[in-house]
């Protein structure tokens, strides 16, 4: 379900980005999907379930990125160049990363728990036993994007060596398990904007086909559903990739 909603959002704003610019036909596209890893930096999440009387901050939660481990890590976009001006496109992006936190790791509350003021460190699985988004944080992005172009002409007519540089924004869809206080909940949700800023470069391995490695950072801060309340993840992510790109 969430894949075709990613697909569909994908078509719907690569559409809307090039609807209305002039010379469509006289430009570029380049189809990309890449692989990596990514480090989410500890957050303090915030958890709040009213009907409990409970409203506390959680301070140095760790994450870990498990990107190699199925459903892996993965994104992939499709990029408009127009010809007149190779030095800048628009495009749509998905990018699949994960996030679980670290539940046995020690962890400072401060707040109401139950009714009671607390402010002491605990193991985060003392109230929250899950809290992961396996199937995905995944961020739908429209990017603009900047590129300088290096190097010898190849057979296509475009430079051997690409510079890159992408800023972007839309919202997230985060696949959310969690299990607090023993009550578990698994869903699909919206989770809010997402931004990114990234570098990189293509290089020109056979005629339109090229390969890419990218850093890339983004946020969001998905608030996630539970039982009676929400989980708020800020998750603020360094990611390194490597891929293929293709030139028509």
């Amino acid at each position: 379900m969430a894949s075709r909603r990613s697909r569909v959002l994908v078509v719907t704003m690569l559409t809307t980005l090039v609807v209305g610019l002039p010379s469509i036909a006289q430009a570029d596209w380049i189809a990309s999907a890449f692989f990596g890893d990514v480090w989410t930096r500890s957050s303090t999440v915030t958890l709040s379930l009213p009907e409990r009387q409970t409203a506390v901050e959680i301070a140095g939660v760790d994450y870990r990125g498990e990107s190699f481990r199925s459903p892996q890590y993965y994104g992939y976009r499709v990029t408009w160049i127009p010809e007149t001006h190779s030095w800048i496109g628009v495009e749509a992006e998905v990018i699949h990363a994960k996030v679980f936190a670290e539940g046995d790791r020690l962890v400072r509350f401060t707040g109401t728990l139950n009714g009671a003021d607390i402010d002491a460190e605990l193991p985060l699985s003392s109230v929250v036993q899950r809290l992961a988004m396996s199937h995905g944080l995944n961020f739908i992005f429209a990017n603009v994007v900047l590129r300088r172009e290096l190097g010898p002409v190849g057979a296509t007519g475009t430079r051997r060596f690409s510079i890159v540089a992408r800023v972007g924004a839309g919202p997230t869809v985060p696949h959310a398990e969690t299990t607090v206080e023993n009550v578990n909940r698994d869903q699909y949700e919206g989770g809010g904007l997402g931004v990114q800023v990234a570098g990189g470069f293509e290089a020109m391995v056979w005629k339109g086909l090229a390969i890419l490695a990218e850093y890339k950072f983004t946020s969001a801060t998905p608030d996630l559903e539970l039982d009676g309340g929400t989980i708020t993840v800020p998750a603020r992510s360094h990611h390194v990739v490597g891929g293929l790109a293709y030139r028509f």
